[in-house]
């Protein structure tokens, strides 16, 4: 008997990791065919504890799963502002865990004109302790699911325990699901089973609680994410009948982790703020969502300090700040995702003072970075040329220099006027007046517009940043 308990320690020990694998992969037949069916009635850490389940490579010997269980806690309480000790966590986790023993998938295999179809359970047995381990044996039936998929969903473990409510989570699901279209539609009925949404509530009630909360914590992830309805014919009007969300597909290529905190942190606030379908009240609520700080808090601040960047919270603007230094530590291709995306908010009137200095950094970096490549390949077989789809600052620069002759201090200077007059231009044409002020006469407009300053205060908050 003694040697059997030594054998299974022996065993345990084979397993122990260090580290969580931060990429779920999840077969497609999971998702589409069985999900909504085995989570009915989980909450938001089960959804969390299932993800690190299903996002782990599986063990050769015996088929099992670790998982060191610190990490997972740290993972899941991140932000959270709470202080569960390690004890009271096992014993939550071992209530979720368990829940797992009950999944049961349906999934078929084919093999030329040959189809089979299986029924199976996931996880045979699971097991959870102070000391640091976690682990769950996967059905030998079952093990396709985990290593032999055609297709799959992709999503960064942490942004799913980063998400505050169970509908958000399961939602984000079924986004990411169709991550590369931009695009997935719900019947009514389907959004009601595969969200877990209770039969009691009405369509007003699925907006409250579930689709606005859902919206604001999703926009920081979805670029341009969007809500459409869908409505039938009724014998009294019409009635709805279902949901399209849509957003800007990613790249394949995307890097899911790998980015700095900072940049995810800038990519995030900047999705939120640039979102043309969410109110300013919404957006302040989905900062303050990302943020894990108390709803109002956001739109409090700005009232009462007036912070002079959209992107991030004044009171840390030192470390914080985009500086040369951080900059530098980018990719190209970086830098020109992070340029682009100011120079389209810089024409749409968005920047703030802080912002300016960040957007002539990023610039100036840019402009260093790839004309210093173009100087180290010059004799090389395949020398580094700026790509012509891309269009920034910086590469109209590089496109009229010669990189063999040209004074960095005027590089400099000329990013600083394009910055000014390209927003100087934008507010000279954009018309931010009352509705009542533009009804007057096309000369009173004109009078008024110069008497109003719409121009003057934002190009003397340029010139303070320089």
């Amino acid at each position: 008997m003694g040697s059997e308990k030594e054998k299974k320690n022996q065993q345990l020990d084979i397993f122990e990791i260090s580290n969580i694998n931060n990429i779920a992969k999840i077969d497609n037949r999971v998702v589409t065919e069985n999900f909504a069916k085995f989570s009915k009635g989980w909450g938001a850490f089960d959804l969390d504890w299932w993800t690190i389940a299903m996002s782990q490579p599986v063990g050769h010997d015996d088929q099992y799963i670790a998982i060191p269980t610190e990490k997972v806690k740290s993972i899941f309480l991140k932000n959270k502002h709470t202080h569960e000790s390690l004890k009271d966590f096992v014993r939550r986790s071992n209530k979720s865990l368990s829940k797992f023993l009950d999944i049961k998938i349906d999934f078929e295999q084919e093999d030329k004109d040959k189809l089979a179809m299986i029924t199976a359970h996931i996880f045979d047995a699971s097991y959870i302790d102070t000391d640091y381990k976690t682990m769950l044996k996967i059905n030998q039936t079952s093990r396709p699911v985990f290593n032999q998929f055609k297709s799959w969903t992709r999503f960064p473990v942490s942004t799913m325990a980063s998400l505050h409510t169970a509908y958000s989570k399961r939602l984000f699901i079924y986004l990411k699901q169709w991550r590369t279209v931009g695009k997935v539609s719900f019947t009514l009925e389907e959004f009601r089973n595969n969200l877990d949404v209770p039969k009691s509530y009405k369509p007003g009630s699925i907006d409250q609680k579930i689709i606005m909360p859902a919206l604001e914590d999703l926009a920081p992830y979805f670029y341009q994410l969007k809500l459409e309805k869908t409505y039938a014919k009724a014998k009294r009007g019409r009635k709805l009948s279902g949901y399209v969300f849509s957003f800007r597909p990613e790249p394949k290529e995307k890097k899911d982790v790998g980015l700095s905190k900072k940049i995810e942190d800038w990519f995030a606030i900047y999705s939120i703020v640039d979102n043309r379908y969410l109110s300013q009240e919404h957006k302040f609520r989905a900062v303050d969502r990302y943020r894990n700080v108390r709803l109002g808090s956001t739109k409090k601040y700005y009232s009462k300090h007036h912070p002079q960047t959209i992107f991030l919270d004044p009171t840390n603007k030192e470390d914080r700040k985009y500086t040369i230094a951080t900059l530098n530590t980018l990719s190209i291709t970086s830098l020109q995702t992070i340029a682009i995306a100011y120079e389209e908010l810089l024409k749409k009137g968005k920047l703030k003072e802080w912002d300016f200095e960040d957007l002539y950094n990023i610039e100036k970096s840019l402009f260093c970075k790839q004309v210093n490549l173009m100087i180290e390949t010059l004799n090389a077989k395949d020398p580094y040329k700026p790509s012509d789809k891309i269009h920034t600052i910086a590469s109209r620069l590089i496109s009229k220099i010669d990189v063999d002759k040209f004074e960095q201090q005027k590089i400099d200077m000329e990013i600083k006027i394009i910055i000014r007059k390209e927003f100087g231009s934008f507010v000279r044409v954009e018309d931010h007046r009352p509705p009542e002020v533009k009804a007057m006469s096309k000369a009173e407009k004109i009078k008024n517009i110069s008497e109003k300053a719409i121009t003057t205060p934002y190009i003397g908050m340029i010139s303070k940043c320089y």
